[in-house]
């Protein structure tokens, strides 16, 4: 950061001349900082004092320097002449600095071109001692714009200017119309806005930087001197910030360029044969959505809903195994064969359960019968029927005991039909296609109802299990999009389908979980990858790939291409991911950065140890 020492003469003094014009007139001393035409020429007198004039117009900024003025005796005025439409220095045509003495009488003076772009060095003679009036009449577009200055008091002698009172000095800021002009530059007065329907003071929020995390802006005090304030701000809405402290209502604030005024402006020059040997590459920036991440650790696991643990259901010996580890099976097929005596029993006593419910049913239509013969008595019928009845009950009992060992209706209809050795055989099958990832059964081995023979799991889908932190499960919710990656396997992407909605005691973390298609087979249980998952997609008025920010002395920059060379821009960055940056100040909509192999330019503005940066003096 360079300082300028500046010194006022009473204070500063704000005018309010014309309409929408602001003046700020300061009188300094000269401190030697390279403003080599400011002071003391056609009179060699002055011993340094010298005035500043700041002139804030709807169409022009006007910045002025000059000696104390001797009455007679030609004096250089020093004059910036800043575009406020277009932010940039008036680089042709003539202006008219018109005097006035205190008898209203005038005379013009016609600067017809500028020394150099924006800057305009007449040297004045005023006829008698005083105070007089000074306007500039600058032509342009067919219309002369009038900018009224502050009175200048004109001293009779060089010893009445050595006499004059002293001056006071400030601190302040020294960033030159030069380097101004190399950037989008531009300041705005601090007025009432209205936010959220109320009426504050308030500033774009362009205006704002932050330096440590502190909302910071710089207040314009003279044309080439700015002070910095840090601001609390309170509400905003539609791109302005209201102002709690920090800033006056009607002063000036910097509100493009800002992070420029303590960076300073650092160019590197290529040729074109350099830029080509460097593989250097332009672009325009642009704005667009930023998808902002969030990174999450997680493991692939089987898909739950479609994982079987499959039991006997009836204890006994392996007669035979059909499948084995890492087989497909589909629904419905046997993966093993038990031999049971329980289920044999369970078989026999259905068996006879329906020999004897078809008894108890013939029994049943004879009395019924004979009661209609009136051969039978009312009492034979209903014990007859009551038998039929206990006799359905007990083959019902019996055939929900093989409906409980997985037989199904088909099962049932063939068992009576089934061979004896038959009786004991239970078979094993897979409840669903998949494929047998576990397997605890091996033949002639004696096994228990509830021992888990096989693990079947369809692998067609599978799980991703994440872990979210409690201080981003916030951020997280049901249908977000996710990136999965690891370095096993090729990235893919999901969609949140399930959030934990409490924490985990101990962990502190609520498990999130994303169901991912998996009929290619490349996705293995038990794989740890990461999560990047999708919180926030933001509208960014600009946005750079990471790759083009540098580091540079203590900043984030980057290398824009001007008429000066390659400018290593400070930026302020916002949100980002993987591969994308939010600009928040610094760069706009359509300027042109280096966005490959800008490293080559750092090392050059590395290596130039001073060269490559612009000055921070006048050469006028």
């Amino acid at each position: 950061m360079k300082h300028k020492k500046l010194i006022i003469i009473a204070g500063v003094l704000l005018l309010i001349i014309g309409a929408g014009a602001k003046i700020i007139s300061k009188s300094n001393s000269n401190d030697g900082q390279g403003h080599d035409d400011h002071s003391g020429h056609g009179h060699g007198s002055g011993h340094g004092k010298s005035s500043q004039v700041t002139v804030w117009g709807d169409r022009f900024e006007i910045f002025m320097e000059h000696p104390f003025v001797v009455a007679n005796e030609p004096t250089k005025f020093v004059t910036h002449v800043t575009n406020r439409t277009t932010l940039q220095p008036r680089r042709k045509g003539s202006v008219t600095f018109v005097l006035t003495d205190s008898d209203g009488k005038s005379s013009k003076h016609v600067d017809k071109a500028p020394a150099r772009d924006g800057i305009y060095i007449p040297a004045l003679t005023f006829s008698q001692p005083g105070t007089w009036n000074v306007s500039l009449n600058i032509p342009i577009e067919g219309k002369e714009f009038i900018v009224k200055l502050p009175t200048i008091t004109v001293y009779k002698s060089q010893a009445e200017v050595d006499h004059a009172a002293s001056p006071e000095e400030i601190d302040g800021i020294s960033f030159l119309k030069e380097q101004q002009w190399k950037l989008p530059f531009a300041t705005e007065v601090v007025q009432k806005h209205e936010i959220l329907s109320q009426s504050v003071m308030a500033v774009p929020e362009s205006a704002i930087i932050y330096e440590d995390g502190k909302p910071t802006a710089f207040v314009h005090l003279a044309g080439e001197t700015f002070e910095e304030r840090h601001l609390k701000l309170g509400k905003r809405d539609d791109g302005f910030a209201e102002v709690l402290s920090g800033l006056t209502e009607g002063e000036y604030v910097t509100t493009k360029g800002a992070y420029a005024i303590t960076a300073g402006v650092s160019v590197v020059q290529l040729c074109e044969e350099d830029i080509k040997k460097y593989g250097i590459e332009v672009t325009s920036t642009v704005g667009g959505q930023l998808q902002v991440h969030i990174t999450v650790p997680g493991e692939i696991t089987v898909n739950g809903d479609r994982l079987a643990h499959i039991v006997p259901r009836v204890g006994g010996i392996v007669q035979s195994v059909k499948k084995t580890l890492g087989d497909t099976v589909k629904q419905g097929e046997v993966m093993a064969v038990i031999e049971s005596r329980e289920l044999a029993d369970i078989k026999t006593s259905y068996l006879a359960s329906l020999g004897r419910l078809d008894l108890a049913k013939l029994t049943l239509d004879r009395e019924e019968n004979l009661r209609k013969e009136q051969i039978s008595s009312e009492q034979d019928y209903l014990n007859a029927r009551n038998a039929f009845a206990e006799a359905k009950i007990n083959m019902l009992s019996a055939e929900q005991k093989l409906r409980a060992l997985g037989f199904k209706q088909a099962n049932l209809e063939k068992l009576p039909d089934e061979p004896k050795e038959m009786l004991t055989s239970f078979e094993i099958t897979a409840p669903f296609g998949g494929k047998i990832i576990k397997k605890h059964i091996t033949l002639g081995e004696l096994v228990k109802d509830d021992a888990d023979a096989f693990v079947v799991a369809d692998l067609d889908t599978v799980w991703v299990d994440l872990q979210v932190h409690q201080k981003d499960i916030a951020f997280v919710k049901k249908g977000q999009d996710v990136i999965i990656s690891s370095q096993h396997m090729p990235a893919t992407t999901g969609v949140i389908s399930y959030v934990e909605p409490v924490l985990n005691e101990k962990t502190r973390t609520a498990l999130t979980r994303i169901v991912l298609d998996n009929r290619s087979g490349q996705l293995r249980p038990g794989t740890f990858v990461t999560a990047e998952v999708l919180v926030e997609n933001l509208e960014s008025t600009v946005v750079v790939d990471k790759d083009t920010i540098q580091y540079i002395d203590d900043l984030n920059r980057v290398f824009v291409m001007n008429a000066h060379g390659f400018e290593a821009r400070p930026v302020t960055i916002g949100r980002t991911n993987k591969n994308k940056v939010e600009i928040i100040s610094g760069l706009s909509v359509g300027e042109k950065i280096v966005t490959k192999n800008s490293f080559r330019l750092k090392a050059e503005l590395e290596k130039s140890a001073g060269g490559g940066h612009a000055g921070h003096g006048h050469a006028h």
